[in-house]
C-alpha cells in the first residue's frame, strides 16, 4: 500500500516537467493508494497560485472560479483512484503545554529520529497515525528527492521505504 506524496500530483499536472508522465503513469498504476488531509492542502497551494490556469479551467468546465480547486482536488483523487483518509480530529496532550493536534504531535516526536523538512515530516507523521489505525502502507512515492536522505530512518524505525520519481 502506498501513500502518495502532494509533490507526486504536481508532477502530474505540470506537463512542462520531464517527469510529469513518470507521475501519471504511477498514479495510475493499480493498487491501494492513500493520501491525507495534508496533501490535499498542499495541492490546493499549489494550484491557487497558478491563476491563469485557474481561468482557463474554470471557463472551460463552467466551474465558478472559487469552487474550481475543490473540484480539481475531487478530480484527482477519482482519476487516479486515490483513497483519502483522515487522522481525525483527537488533540492528544504535550506535556505542559496541553493539547495539540495529533499529526503535530507525531511530528514533534518524530522530528528526533527523522530530519526531515516540515512538511515531509507531517507527511511521515500522517502516515505513522494512518497505520496505527489499521492502514497497511509501507511505501511513500514522491517527488521530493528531501525523503531519499532519510530513507534509512524511515525504513529502520518505520518500516516505510520509498518510491521516488525522478
Amino acid at each position: 500500500m502506498s501513500y502518495i506524496d502532494a509533490s507526486v500530483m504536481v508532477l502530474a499536472l505540470d506537463p512542462s516537467d520531464p517527469r510529469s508522465s513518470r507521475a501519471k503513469e504511477r498514479l495510475e498504476r493499480e493498487g491501494y493508494k492513500v493520501i491525507s488531509e495534508l496533501v490535499l492542502v498542499e495541492l490546493s497551494s499549489v494550484i491557487s497560485k497558478r491563476r491563469e490556469l485557474l481561468r482557463e479551467l474554470s471557463n472551460e468546465i463552467q466551474v465558478d472560479e472559487g469552487k474550481l480547486i475543490p473540484a480539481i482536488l475531487l478530480y484527482m483523487v477519482k482519476r487516479f483512484n486515490l483513497t483519502y483518509r483522515s487522522t481525525g480530529a483527537s488533540k492528544p496532550a504535550l506535556p505542559g503545554l496541553g493539547r495539540i493536534y495529533e499529526p503535530m504531535l507525531t511530528a514533534i516526536e518524530l522530528s528526533g529520529i527523522l530530519r526531515l523538512k516540515t512538511l515531509d515530516l507531517l507527511h511521515v507523521a500522517y502516515i505513522v497515525i494512518l497505520k496505527n489505525r489499521g492502514e497497511r502502507i509501507s511505501l511513500i512515492v514522491t517527488g521530493d528527492e528531501d525523503f531519499k536522505k532519510a530513507e534509512a530512518g524511515l525504513a529502520r524505525n518505520l518500516k516505510i521505504n520509498i518510491e521516488l520519481i525522478d
